[in-house]
């Protein structure tokens, strides 16, 4: 038995209630949520939150229209990192401690058990202002047996999942609702006090013991986060600032696990 539990229990097979300016559109189970924003978002609304219908893991991705250059815009992978903390400390027992590990990983006492991505439309080009953007939030809510060995087969890292910590009584439901307002309120809170409110809540949740993590051959030393969101890095003996929209090329593509062959 659990002193946690949902005052209103949800019902999975609704919709989740998102709030004014949002709207939630179902991804059916087995489709990438992120590659189906991706897909549709150029005839999107500003707002649109695709889902996956699964209930053992949240996948939501946002569909944003920035006013602002690539740069700026991309800020909004700490919003959602952000948001998926929140939406994790209001629901979960105060005991599951959540952290952030770049380029996109959240940390579940320490075990990775999520992972935020963002994909900004490629014809903004380097400086330009994007007509829209995709960020995305994914986060394991239970994990089968088969999963966590061949998690534990593929990965060097600790996995977890909400369940694994105490927070199993969580429905995906609850999840999206609840990321979806946090996000709100970052986005917010950034057009209104800029980038300075997220930098100090994502380093206060920065995860002190692996800072970097990074599937390519690059060899790159963590050094900092820079107050604009540029990851400070030492490459090849120098140091370098990766905007938030490079990581991805600078990092690889971070998952929760290597794909199955």
């Amino acid at each position: 038995m659990t002193l946690y539990y949902e005052d209103v229990p949800a019902d999975d097979n609704e919709a989740p209630q998102l709030p004014p300016l949002l709207n939630a559109v179902a991804v059916p189970v087995g489709h990438d949520v992120h590659a189906k924003a991706i897909a549709l978002a150029a005839a999107s609304d500003v707002g649109t939150v695709f889902y996956s219908e699964a209930v053992d893991k949240m996948h939501i991705a946002v569909v944003l229209g920035p006013e602002v250059a690539v740069a700026e815009a991309s800020q909004m992978l700490f919003a959602m990192m952000i948001a998926v903390g929140d939406a994790v400390g209001a629901l979960a027992p105060p005991e599951v401690a959540v952290s952030y590990q770049m380029p996109g990983y959240i940390l579940l006492n320490q075990g990775r058990a999520g992972v935020v991505r963002m994909t900004v439309d490629p014809a903004a080009g380097a400086d330009g202002v994007p007509d829209w953007l995709v960020v995305s939030a994914e986060l394991r809510i239970v994990e089968d047996d088969a999963e966590s060995e061949r998690l534990r087969q593929n990965s060097v890292h600790e996995h977890t999942s909400l369940s694994e910590e105490g927070g199993g009584h969580i429905s995906r439901t609850r999840l999206v609702e609840s990321c979806s307002r946090h996000f709100l309120v970052w986005v917010n809170r950034w057009q209104d006090d800029g980038f300075r409110p997220l930098y100090d809540a994502w380093m206060h949740r920065l995860d002190n013991a692996v800072q970097l993590v990074c599937e390519t051959d690059a060899t790159l030393a963590w050094l900092g986060l820079d107050e604009a969101g540029g990851m400070l890095v030492k490459r090849d003996g120098k140091p370098v600032s990766i905007p938030p929209n490079a990581l991805e090329t600078a990092c690889g593509t971070p998952m929760l696990a290597k794909p199955q062959h």
